[in-house]
């Protein structure tokens, strides 16, 4: 359960780390456009008859990917975390906690988002962008704690603790493996893949402590894609121009600096001919 007061609480804390988090890539990495420009390594195309470059811009694959699942996952929080009618309360449902658990796993495995992620860190944290990323099948707790939310918390991004009240890897290991069960008596959600030999490992989680967990994660999903696509849309308001000048790769290690364009009209990026 968590109350409508202490969901807006989060959802203010979670959306003001976003922000601060955009705000400091916009100030210090050379690539902030090209992140919102989704460049990507496609390797298919390094071989092509038709000799297309493999790296690409405003590429739409991860985002058609995951079209079907953030519309259930928007409908799902309008539905159940819109505290119609006055409700100051969200109630300990069974059906509920079923479907948060499948959105919660949603989240935290989904590879479209994790590389957004993945890539916003990195270059929160200096880095050069990353065109050819591959998220582990295996170890992703690792991949989420060290890669992307210890480069937040370098450079003392608030988004660092979001990602910490959100993210825990024995919720997302057991839920993934559907090795779970619901106790409605004693308002708990058992692990089966508890070990005991971990501190980190949890045997259970109450439902007050799991509906918090679930909150910071999905918000932060929601705000990440929201903030994302606001500042899309705002570029050509935001620099006066709608031409961009990026680094971009001719193979993995010789790259030129090249124009692309960004049509607000149809939310799109394109490489500008000479």
């Amino acid at each position: 359960m968590i109350t409508r007061a202490d969901f807006a609480a989060t959802d203010i804390q979670v959306k003001d780390a976003v922000i601060q988090a955009f705000d400091h890539l916009k100030k210090v990495s050379p690539d902030y456009v090209l992140f919102l420009a989704d460049g990507e390594y496609k390797p298919e195309y390094k071989n092509s008859n038709l000799r297309l470059s493999p790296y690409v811009i405003d590429s739409r694959e991860d985002r058609y990917k995951d079209e079907t699942r953030l519309k259930f996952f928007i409908k799902f929080m309008q539905t159940f975390y819109g505290f119609p009618n006055g409700m100051e309360a969200t109630t300990d449902d069974e059906f509920r906690l079923h479907e948060e658990l499948m959105v919660y796993t949603h989240i935290w495995e989904s590879k479209p988002s994790l590389r957004k992620m993945y890539r916003f860190a990195s270059l929160c944290n200096g880095e050069n962008y990353k065109w050819a990323l591959e998220v582990p099948e295996m170890g992703k707790h690792e991949f989420i704690r060290s890669d992307i939310r210890d480069k937040f918390r370098a450079e003392n991004l608030s988004i660092a603790d979001i990602i910490s009240k959100g993210f825990h890897t024995s919720l997302r290991n057991a839920f993934a493996h559907s090795e779970y069960s619901i106790d409605m008596h004693n308002q708990l959600v058992h692990l089966d893949t508890y070990k005991g030999n971990n501190s980190w490992d949890i045997k259970n989680i109450s439902f007050d402590d799991w509906s918090l967990r679930f909150c910071y994660s999905a918000l932060l999903s929601y705000h990440l894609l929201n903030e994302f696509q606001s500042r899309r849309a705002s570029l050509v308001n935001h620099f006066g121009t709608d031409t961009f000048q990026i680094v971009h790769p001719i193979h993995e290690r010789k790259f030129r600096v090249v124009s692309i364009e960004y049509h607000s009209e149809h939310d799109s990026f394109r490489f500008k001919r000479p």
